[in-house]
């Protein structure tokens, strides 16, 4: 951490600490309180650190790969209200590209971390793998934990793939189109989802065309993270009708990720901004988002 962030994170402390006292006592799952604490001071314990070490080698790997231009989907354009999403053009782009600018960092990467492992979360989802960043640090949460991401790129499904088994050997890798995998998989599902984090389409139709193909397989405190709440003017839009949305009971902006806990059909959320107090989401590039 360079100085001023270090003065800022002094100056952030305070006033970041009543925040989570007051979510957490008005009933926000204790769970979430760890990461939420994380993103205010940056420490993780030894032994925390200690399993997040693989990623480091992980996206160093990425960074020494020099052949080939993998394939991905951009994220699509705003479509109609009522549209069932599209998925976004393809296009080339580098190794290094989906290591630097797409790729989860590893301060949000450890935010995923302690919000699976504290909630703790023994099933969890995720629309939008990559190259599978995100979900190893989710999947490194505990061995046990089953975690499927589905990633619809052939260039980076296998990538992901191998990243995951370094960290969870258990951790599935779907490579398919986002509603032709959730066709398949959510029929098939032993038990409800604990953690959904719904990332790769980057608009307001998606958003809640997904949240709407989850919901039936929530139960009270599931958490749906979604991903760069800010992209653009769309997705803070989608945002703010996450926060008016009937059966979640809590709507988190934590500044890259909205988190929201599921509370029932009859529940209405409660809303906080927590993303003054957190690392500067403002400035990261979020051309693809994993």
């Amino acid at each position: 951490m360079n100085v001023a962030r270090t003065i800022q994170r002094l100056v952030w402390r305070m006033p970041a600490e009543r925040a989570i006292r007051r979510m957490m006592g008005q009933g926000v799952p204790a769970g979430l309180e760890p990461a939420l604490r994380y993103l205010i001071t940056e420490t993780l314990p030894v032994d925390d650190r200690k399993v997040l070490a693989p990623i480091g080698g992980l996206r160093s790997q990425l960074l020494a790969q020099q052949h080939g231009s993998p394939t991905v989907f951009d994220s699509p354009s705003p479509i109609a209200p009522g549209s069932i999403p599209v998925p976004g053009r393809p296009k080339h782009v580098t190794w290094h590209y989906l290591a630097e600018k797409t790729s989860v960092t590893h301060y949000w990467g450890v935010f995923l971390y302690l919000c699976a492992k504290h909630l703790p979360a023994q099933t969890i989802l995720e629309l939008g793998g990559a190259v599978g960043m995100s979900a190893s640090y989710m999947a490194a949460a505990s061995p046990s934990l089953r975690l499927t991401t589905v990633e619809g790129s052939t260039s980076l499904a296998p990538v992901a793939a191998a990243n995951l088994r370094v960290m969870n050997p258990s951790a599935i890798v779907l490579n398919a189109m986002f509603d032709d995998a959730l066709d398949s998989l959510l029929p098939r599902l032993s038990a409800p989802l604990d953690i959904v984090h719904i990332d790769g389409q980057h608009e307001t139709v998606s958003t809640f065309h997904y949240l709407d193909r989850v919901r039936p397989h929530l139960h009270q405190n599931s958490v749906v993270i979604f991903d760069d709440i800010h992209w653009n003017a769309d997705m803070r839009h989608a945002w703010n009708g996450l926060c008016g949305t009937s059966g979640f009971s809590y709507c988190i902006d934590v500044g890259r990720y909205g988190v929201c806990v599921w509370g029932g059909a009859d529940s209405h959320p409660e809303t906080y901004s927590f993303s003054r107090y957190t690392s500067d989401w403002r400035n990261e590039d979020h051309n693809l988002g994993t």
